[in-house]
Order: C-alpha cells, then sequence, then structure tokens
C-alpha cells in the first residue's frame, strides 16, 4: 500500500499521523511542502481549501487530520478492540476537536504571536477549558487510556493539545491540580514515536503573563458586575437610615486603600549616561547599521548597562523541525514580562540547519547582572546567558555580529545560517 502525506514541517496534525503510523508499522512517506505550495493549481486539486495534512492513497486522496489518522492505522489496535471501541475513539476525537480546541486556539496562538491576546475571550476560554479538564481528570481517576486498557489514536490525538498546553499555558499550579491527566500525557508523550515527531515537552512553570493579566481582569469585571448590582440595596439602606448615623469618609481611608506603586528594580540604580531608546531608534532607522556600532561602543556605559549572549538549552531529539522552533523562539519573546522591553534591546532568533537548529541571540539591559524580569519567565531555567565584556574585542565582534547578520537564509552568526530572527524592543 502506497501513501504519501503532504504536510509542512512541524504541523502538529500531521505529526499525529505519523506518529500512529509508526505505532502500527504503516509505512507513510513524507511529501514536505512550504506555505507557497498550498497556493499551487497542483496542490488545489488535492485540496482545494489550500489545507495540510494531505493524504494520497491508491484510492485517492484524503483530507481532515482525523479522517487521515483513522485511516492509516485502520485494521489495528490504534482505532479500538471492537465496534464499542471504535465508536469510543470517534467520541474521544470529536472531544478534543470540539471541547478542547476552540478554547485552545483562544488561549496558545497569542502566545505563539499570530494575534493579540483578548483578556475576555481568554477569561472565558480559560474558564472553559478547566471545567472540562475535570471531565478528564475524572475519568483518568479510573482509566489508564481514553478507551479501554490501550493505547489509541485516541490519545494520541488528545496528547498533542496538551503538549501546548502544559508548555505554555498551564504551570505548576495548573498542573497540581491535574495529577491523573499529568499521569496520562507523561505515558503517551514519553513514548519514541512521539517523542520523535513532537520533542520532549517543556514544562512550563508559569503560564503566559497575558493569561495571567486576563485571568485577573476576569476576576475583577467580575467584583464590579456584583459591586453594581448592589449599589441600588445598598442606597435604600442608606436611605432608611437616619441622618445622624451617616458618617463622612475620612481623607486619609482613600489614601490607605490606593495601591502602592511598584519599584522596578531598575528604578532604583545610579543614573546612566546610555539612552537604550535613543540607541534603538537610531539603530533601527540607520541605512549603515555597522557605522552605528562605532558609535555604540562610544556611548555605551558598561557600568550601568551590559550585554549577553543569550542561548536556549535544547532537549534531546529538539531542533529538527524549523518552523516548530519558530514558534519557540516567537513564544519565548512574547512571554517576556513586557515591562522588560523599556530596559532591554536584543536581537534573538533561530541559527543552524534542520536537524541541528539552535535558538540564540545578543541582548543588551540595565544593570550588569541578570535582571529579575528575565529570572521569572517561565522558561528560565532553560537559558543559558553568558555575559560579554565591552572592553575585549573579540567579544565585541560577536556581538556585533548577532546585530549586523541578519538576512535570513543567507546570513551566518559563528557559522550558523540565520533561519529567523526577532527584536526584542
Amino acid at each position: 500500500m502506497s501513501l504519501k502525506l503532504n504536510y509542512i514541517s512541524g504541523n502538529p496534525r500531521a505529526n499525529k499521523i505519523l506518529v500512529a503510523a509508526k505505532l502500527a508499522n504503516v509505512d507513510v512517506a513524507s511529501q514536505l511542502l512550504e506555505w507557497k505550495d498550498l497556493e499551487t493549481p497542483e496542490f488545489l486539486a488535492k485540496n482545494p481549501l489550500g489545507k495540510v495534512p494531505v493524504l494520497e492513497t491508491p484510492e485517492g486522496v484524503l483530507t481532515e487530520s482525523n479522517a487521515i489518522l483513522q485511516y492509516v492505522v485502520r485494521g489495528t489496535p490504534l482505532v479500538g478492540a471492537n465496534e464499542f471501541q471504535q465508536a469510543k475513539v470517534k467520541q474521544w476525537l470529536d472531544f478534543a476537536s470540539g471541547e478542547i480546541e476552540p478554547q485552545l486556539i483562544q488561549l496558545l496562538l497569542p502566545v505563539l504571536g499570530h494575534f493579540p491576546i483578548n483578556p475576555a475571550q481568554a477569561t472565558q476560554a480559560h474558564a472553559e477549558m478547566d471545567w472540562k479538564f475535570k471531565v478528564l481528570e475524572a475519568h483518568f481517576a479510573n482509566n489508564q487510556y481514553l478507551v479501554g486498557d490501550q493505547l489509541t489514536i485516541a490519545d494520541i490525538n488528545l496528547a498533542s493539545y496538551f503538549q501546548g498546553i502544559f508548555q505554555f499555558l498551564y504551570g505548576d499550579d495548573d498542573r497540581a491540580k491535574l495529577v491523573n491527566i499529568v499521569r496520562w500525557y507523561k505515558q503517551v508523550s514519553e513514548l519514541p514515536a512521539f517523542l520523535d515527531l513532537f520533542g520532549r515537552t517543556r514544562y512550563t512553570r508559569k503560564p503566559f503573563p497575558a493569561l495571567q493579566f486576563a485571568a485577573h481582569h476576569g476576576h475583577e469585571h467580575h467584583e464590579k458586575k456584583e459591586k453594581k448590582e448592589k449599589q441600588p440595596q445598598q442606597q435604600q439602606q442608606k436611605q432608611e437610615k437616619p441622618k445622624k448615623e451617616e458618617k463622612p469618609q475620612k481623607a486619609d481611608d482613600d489614601e490607605e486603600e490606593k495601591p502602592k506603586k511598584q519599584v522596578c528594580e531598575f528604578d532604583t540604580l545610579p543614573p546612566s549616561t546610555f539612552n537604550i531608546d535613543d540607541w534603538k531608534r537610531q539603530f533601527l532607522a540607520s541605512k549603515d547599521q555597522a557605522a552605528e556600532f562605532q558609535h555604540f561602543w562610544n556611548v555605551f556605559d558598561s557600568q550601568g548597562w551590559s550585554i549577553w549572549i543569550v542561548k536556549y538549552i535544547k532537549a534531546e531529539g529538539e531542533g529538527k523541525v524549523l518552523i516548530s522552533f519558530r514558534n519557540n523562539c516567537n513564544g519565548f519573546l512574547q512571554r517576556a514580562d513586557p515591562h522588560f522591553k523599556k530596559w532591554a534591546f536584543a536581537i534573538h532568533g533561530v541559527y543552524g540547519d534542520v536537524p541541528n537548529l539552535e535558538i540564540s541571540g545578543a541582548w543588551i539591559w540595565r544593570g550588569v547582572d541578570v535582571p529579575q524580569y528575565l529570572k521569572d519567565h517561565p522558561t528560565f531555567e532553560y537559558l543559558q546567558l553568558t555575559k560579554l565584556d565591552a572592553s575585549k574585542p573579540e567579544d565585541r565582534a560577536l556581538f556585533e555580529e548577532y546585530w549586523l547578520q541578519q538576512t535570513e537564509d543567507e546570513s551566518k552568526v559563528q557559522g550558523l545560517t540565520a533561519r529567523a530572527l526577532y527584536y526584542f524592543r
């Protein structure tokens, strides 16, 4: 049987199909595409919607990942041991796409930089996901897998959703409430076939800051609504009380209720002669950025600022898929505290070649030590930070190399080709 899967490298919908095929020992050939290929007449003849994955079979073309998933491993225990279990597998496939995916899209895509987060929508999506996870948590309290006592494609499919959830959205505190789900996810995600396609899961310690804000925003909105609803009742009670019992509120009380201004760690540092905002504007607007660096070393204040190389410590099996590493890199920058941008500037990106891609960047930030802003980042433990000495020519040359070699797929930094570059500013 000749099967060919058309997909873009790193596509999770294609990955779950390839995982299942590996587990079922089904040979599926890969036809890797670029985004531009999806608009060609040849591809649109296979899928007029211009979407992947698409499976070519001797009997014709199949689209929609769950249909492909079931077809590829048909006749194996992965689709269920009997007709009832096969129906249960389809039930859980529908559960994932209908009950989990819509909320995941609202929460995860802003983290990956695809569109701005909407606090109200994020709050609602998070609440929806929480109660649906309670259903799953109760199910896994008495079941090893979704269907029966054996792994099925329903588990592979659902685990593909949870990788993004645990890497970006649900931190240590959230996962502590999902003991059974975490146990199930680990036994699925640590299968060699799953690791080979998806890589090892990096469990975030804290959720993306924007989601924390959204949750707070929703809580605050709820409190205001309750307060508003209580106002008529409170006003009525006031009217019923004798005037002599009404006491004017003291000005001091108002002052005590005002929140204290949060002190930024950088505000306590001695003044510096280097202005990061001026440098950002000057560098980004310049047509000769190499010349700008001659000026940079003259104005840079190494007593009030520092320069660093920040590298991502990748796990075994990571760095094989460009689009996945692009999302990883972009997600890292998106998850940084937005206030940090006032005090930092960086060029950060993906370098190298598949299957040995790397993520690194050159950073400038206020102070001479690692700031708390970075220590609080959910993925801080996976970072390797190297402080450079602005007085050393070799360190200056390395720093400049990152900033001046910015042509994607052409420029090289430390011998590695720049594949995807982003500013943190």
